[in-house]
């Protein structure tokens, strides 16, 4: 498992016939103080858009941005200073969703999927919106030509595969070290999906399978305090890595949390609001409650 500090270490890769400077799948930064077995996740706020799928792409780098999940990651900068990790993607959403399901591949994408790699495709799959998507925004396809098994498998190979095993690890040393772990998934949406009506943020649990209650009743009460909209499990109640990361009988929990675009960032321009500061003050006071409400539920070690 890598840990580095906030500036993205490049290295040169050899992809696809081509060399390019390319970062590594994720960023780790541990907190400098404590263990409260809090994991902060930004797994769609990453910049980088590989060469490979600029030239496959007929868009520009912009409309490709509107799958991207905007600053998510500068809005939860200070998790490790509050106690928390904070594990960081740079490749673009665009690219390869760590939202997913691995086996979330989409035939009318990948012009050679094995027998053996096709399922009954998903609600997610047949919007274009699997592992490797095929659209962005409301249905506008990526791609002017369609991709091959061992281009998918090599995305998957390169982000996905090392996104999880960080996630796995992570979750792993801290029930070794206090006993338990907490995933915050952090994600943001658009302000016409947030629901109705608009909600500013959004919490999944999985309808309470994900976490304990004291955590969805927490981050609620505490951003509800600040002045927001906030609603539980509609429209979103958490998604692949909420469900596969969120097993309360095994002392791992997960909440999804969707942030409304509209709070810090002007949508269409790709640029931050003058409130972002303000959105970024609230959403560190609401990691730092959760790290409270993780530390007061370490199981106490006898002896």
């Amino acid at each position: 498992m890598q840990e580095c500090s906030t500036a993205t270490e490049f290295r040169r890769v050899d992809h696809g016939g081509a060399s390019e400077m390319r970062p590594p799948a994720y960023r780790l930064l541990r907190p400098l103080a404590g263990r409260s077995g809090v994991l902060v996740c930004c797994p769609h706020s990453g910049r980088f858009y590989p060469g490979d799928l600029l030239h496959s792409s007929k868009l520009d780098r912009l409309a490709l941005r509107r799958s991207e999940d905007a600053f998510v990651d500068e809005l939860m900068a200070a998790s490790p200073v509050l106690g928390a990790s904070l594990l960081v993607a740079d490749f673009a959403r665009a690219y390869v969703d760590l939202n997913r399901s691995p086996d979330e591949l989409d035939p009318d994408l990948i012009h050679d999927l094995p027998s053996g790699d096709r399922r009954v495709p998903s609600p997610r799959v047949l919007a274009g919106l699997g592992v490797i998507p095929r659209t962005v925004g409301d249905g506008v396809e990526i791609y002017a030509s369609r991709l091959s098994f061992a281009a998918a498998q090599a995305r998957l190979n390169e982000v996905y595969v090392p996104w999880h095993a960080a996630i796995e690890g992570l979750i792993e040393a801290e029930k070794q070290a206090v006993g338990q772990s907490f995933v915050l998934d952090c994600h943001s949406m658009p302000a016409s999906a947030s629901g109705l009506p608009e909600n500013d943020i959004v919490l999944g649990d999985r309808f309470g399978a994900a976490c304990a209650p004291i955590y969805m009743a927490e981050a609620f009460s505490f951003l509800r305090s600040k002045g927001l909209r906030v609603a539980r499990n509609n429209p979103y109640a958490g998604g692949y890595a909420t469900e596969r990361y969120g097993k309360p009988a095994q002392n791992q929990h997960s909440l999804q949390i969707e942030i409304n675009r509209s709070l810090y960032m002007v949508e269409g321009a790709m640029s931050k609001r003058n409130s972002f500061a303000d959105v970024a003050e609230i959403l560190s006071g609401l990691v730092a409650r959760l790290v409270e409400v993780a530390e007061a539920r370490v199981p106490r070690r006898s002896g």
